[in-house]
């Protein structure tokens, strides 16, 4: 389950985002709760949270909440 979610269209990329505590989906799901978390970035034809099958996405190696400059690929199609 996604733990933050900030929600862009295609043509908004690429974007420069900061996710925090603040974009918690649970209060007690913060992001810096967690030792490390991987970023994904999906483009998704529904719209939903959840990944499905023909969605492209990228993921991050695991990151420590709060790290800078990540940059991600969208070079994956969910099977």
């Amino acid at each position: 389950m996604p733990l933050a979610i900030l929600r862009k269209q295609v043509r908004d990329l690429p974007i420069t985002f900061e996710l925090d505590d603040s974009m918690a989906m649970q209060p007690q799901m913060t992001l810096s709760s967690f030792d490390k978390v991987v970023v994904v970035a999906r483009i998704s034809r529904s719209g939903t949270a959840m990944p499905e099958a023909g969605d492209a996405q990228g993921l991050s190696q695991p990151l420590r909440p709060g790290t800078k400059g990540v940059n991600l690929k969208i070079d994956q199609i969910v099977q």
